[in-house]
């Protein structure tokens, strides 16, 4: 793959970056065999940019970068992007901690890119009560990281308060074709190009949105050229923009891998007529019906539970409006998109919110109908049916005392429903109570579906791990 020198950054980076984000992981916390080939061979093809953060993968993406590349290759023939988590980052020390713990897992003494995660306006509040710019800079000078940038997810006032605190190298920005006017993505991308910032790019397939589409919008790309896939055209539009020096890809297949390379070997900009198709594309994506929120964010100007109103939304309209749309309950229940406190479910309903809604959303009713629905997929069985397969003698055990299981458990009380116990991987957790249930060793539920008729409801992201890991006791799911 043909590299280019990037002169603000002084470094030659390949246009295509790997996130590793989306890479496939065992329920143990290893790796099968051929994820360590597929990021080798990306290496091996020209891909030299390559990003994680602290909370991928279950925190074991780190140790995945020094296994596969850091063990394999010279260290300066291939780049690092890393986060600080900084929702786990209340103090300097827990920055100092954090940081050592990431040099540790992988295996490095220095970190090439390094980034406040996940940033937002009240994540940025936050990181500067903390001194976050100072610990950056301090870290700059020592050699321990060589560029500083932030990855964001919010709207271009946030981001022109960032940029106007602190002279960044560059910036993580998500950028689709659909988000570009849609999600307000231009004002943001145009801001950095007037700083003469950097852009790299996550999300360039909106996180697999933009990978399946409506029939409409399939027939019209395949139309205009019937060998590129459906994906494809969203890269190529993130990557024609001048000022986009990485376009990221959540690669986790070999298929995935080889279809982005053909982008950029060599790569062709799209074409004034492939943008107004693409616009076209657009247009039949908001056919779909969603909430009309325009992300104005007055609404959590407002909110005194501070909860995440807007992206909430925003998760909720792509899971409605795209056919190959992330489940939005994995989205809502992950504390790194979503912390617990600002979910859905914390709201008072005082609908202060809706007096400031331009749209008039009713907003509370949309949020607890959206609360509902994330629970509802999370369980993936209808409440009526669970009733009536619930005997005096069955025994109701939820897999996943986290979160998701504690708010499963939460919505089948008030419908009547008691789980009997929780089942969890963690074995922290095994032998104490949670929400008032106890929580069992995966063995003392093997153990347990021996003696008794019991039903399981895997309450957890880690559906498909978990329902092998069942399979392999001998229990199967209804």
């Amino acid at each position: 793959m043909q590299k280019h020198y990037i002169a603000k950054l002084d470094l030659t980076l390949a246009p295509l970056g790997f996130g590793v984000m989306r890479l496939p992981i065992n329920v143990d916390g290893t790796f099968p065999e051929d994820v360590h080939k597929l990021l080798a061979t990306a290496y091996e093809q020209g891909i030299n940019y390559f990003d994680t953060a602290y909370p991928y993968l279950g925190g074991h993406s780190e140790e995945l970068i020094r296994d596969a590349l850091v063990k394999n290759y010279p260290r300066d023939s291939f780049y690092i992007a890393d986060k600080l988590p900084v929702w786990e980052c209340h103090s300097h020390e827990d920055m100092e901690r954090a940081f050592k713990i990431q040099l540790e897992r992988l295996g490095v003494e220095y970190i090439d890119f390094y980034l406040l995660h996940g940033m937002n306006r009240v994540r940025w509040q936050d990181m500067q009560k903390v001194g976050a710019l100072d610990f950056l800079e301090a870290k700059r000078r020592e050699g321990r990281i060589r560029k500083v940038g932030f990855s964001i997810h919010d709207n271009k006032q946030t981001l022109e308060k960032m940029l106007d605190a602190y002279d960044w190298e560059f910036a993580l920005l998500q950028i689709n074709y659909y988000d570009w006017i849609a999600q307000h993505a231009k004002e943001s991308y145009d801001l950095l190009v007037e700083r003469d910032i950097p852009c790299m790019v996550m999300e360039p397939i909106g996180g697999g949105r933009l990978a399946k589409l409506p029939e409409q919008a399939e027939n019209l790309l395949n139309a205009e050229n019937p060998e590129a896939s459906i994906s494809s055209w969203a890269m190529r539009f993130v990557a024609s923009l001048p000022n986009v020096v990485v376009t990221l890809s959540g690669m986790s297949n070999t298929e995935q891998l080889n279809d982005n390379l053909r982008q950029f070997q060599p790569f062709k900009p799209l074409s004034k007529h492939e943008l107004s198709v693409l616009d076209k594309v657009v247009e039949i994506i908001k056919t779909h019906s969603t909430i009309p929120c325009s992300g104005c964010l007055y609404c959590i100007d407002e909110c005194p539970s501070n909860i995440d109103i807007s992206q909430i939304f925003q998760r909720f309209n792509d899971y409605k409006q795209f056919f190959n749309s992330p489940r939005f309950d994995v989205d809502y229940f992950n504390s790194t998109f979503f912390p617990e406190a600002r979910r859905a479910d914390k709201c008072i309903e005082c609908r202060r919110c809706n007096e400031f809604c331009p749209q008039k959303i009713d907003i509370p009713k949309e949020l607890t109908a959206i609360h509902n629905e994330a629970i509802g997929l999370f369980i993936d069985v209808d409440i009526n049916v669970l009733k009536d397969d619930l005997s005096n003698e069955t025994l109701l055990v939820c897999f996943g005392a986290g979160a998701v299981g504690q708010n499963t458990v939460a919505v089948l009380h008030q419908c009547g429903i008691k789980a009997d116990y929780f089942c969890d991987n963690g074995q922290n957790l095994w032998g104490s109570e949670v929400n008032g249930i106890t929580v069992i060793s995966p063995s003392q539920l093997e153990e347990l579906s021996r003696t008794h008729s019991v039903y399981v409801l895997i309450t957890s992201s880690y559906h498909k791990e978990i329902k092998d890991q069942l399979n392999a006791m001998g229990i199967q799911l209804k």
